[in-house]
């Protein structure tokens, strides 16, 4: 298993693609801020609009998608000039709750969705505050083709099947945004540097070996000051805390994934007794191990 996929498994991400926007004339929308994990996406089908964010504005066409990883407020509109927002009329068309805004035949379709994931996920602190790809002409677009051609299908398993290609899309828009370059902060930007590279791979790999600082330092061929220093500059945080966060992080996996028990887990992840590892679990996520697993999924 890569980086990515290990980084991914521990994220829990889940997609979901269930809205779609079919909006005539001089259509407004706004999209209020949630507390929930969860960072949302909107793929442009067909025609163009302005979405602020941050008091920037991008301009989106059709292949385009904008993803906001920690789900902020936005206003999207068919021109920059924002006034109120336009009413919806809410239908439901097989898998999607179809948004309509306006008569006729729609200038602007898009379809939007949602990918969930566990709070302070090291692979979602990595991304950007927000996201503008455009997926015309890239490897990306024969699953989209793919996800239209199942959008306009009623049949049964409609939805698995368009959730799925949606954690298909989630990999994909890493991929591609590696690939540009736009990955300037934690665990994603840390593992592109050749002197970290290794050790970052080896601890998400094998997080329950005893991984001293002495060891960890020997694996990157620095001295052990040094590797700690350009461990905290390019993570952020120390290698004890890193290593603690990956071991919490694959448990938090384990209890939701697996009917193991919480001793097992506790092992499996590089604790040697229930009682320590619980500890450290309540401390990270306010919850004992019992009570996570009891706990609705995101």
């Amino acid at each position: 298993m890569d980086y990515l996929d290990k980084l991914t498994r521990l994220a829990q991400v889940r997609g979901e693609i269930n809205i779609h926007c079919l909006f005539q004339g001089e259509w407004q929308i706004a999209h209020e801020e949630h507390n929930d994990n969860k960072g949302i996406f909107h793929l442009i089908e067909e025609g163009e609009c302005y979405l602020t964010f941050n008091e920037k504005t991008v301009h989106l066409k059709a292949g385009d998608i904008f993803f906001l990883p920690q789900n902020r407020p936005h206003f999207m509109g068919y021109s920059t000039e924002q006034k109120s927002a336009s009413p919806l009329n809410k239908t439901w068309q097989g898998a999607f709750q179809v948004h309509q805004i306006g008569q006729g035949t729609p200038h602007f379709k898009m379809f939007c969705g949602a990918f969930y994931y566990q709070k302070n996920a090291l692979l979602m602190e990595s991304l950007p505050p927000y996201l503008h790809l455009n997926l015309c002409d890239t490897e990306i677009q024969p699953l989209i083709r793919l996800f239209l051609q199942e959008a306009e299908k009623q049949e049964s398993g409609n939805q698995s099947v368009i959730d799925a290609l949606a954690n298909v899309l989630f990999i994909y828009i890493l991929r591609h945004t590696i690939s540009l370059g736009l990955i300037e902060q934690g665990v994603l930007y840390a593992l592109q540097d050749k002197r970290l590279n290794g050790v970052l791979a080896q601890i998400l790999q094998t997080p329950e070996e005893d991984w001293s600082i002495e060891r960890l330092a020997a694996v990157a061929a620095m001295s052990r000051a040094n590797f700690i220093r350009v461990f905290q500059q390019q993570l952020g945080m120390s290698p004890g805390k890193f290593l603690t966060k990956v071991r919490l992080d694959l448990a938090a996996f384990l209890l939701k994934q697996s009917q193991q028990s919480i001793l097992a887990i506790a092992l499996q992840v590089g604790y040697q007794s229930e009682a320590h590892f619980s500890k450290a679990f309540k401390n990270a996520y306010g919850l004992s191990p019992g009570q996570y697993r009891k706990s609705p999924t995101n």
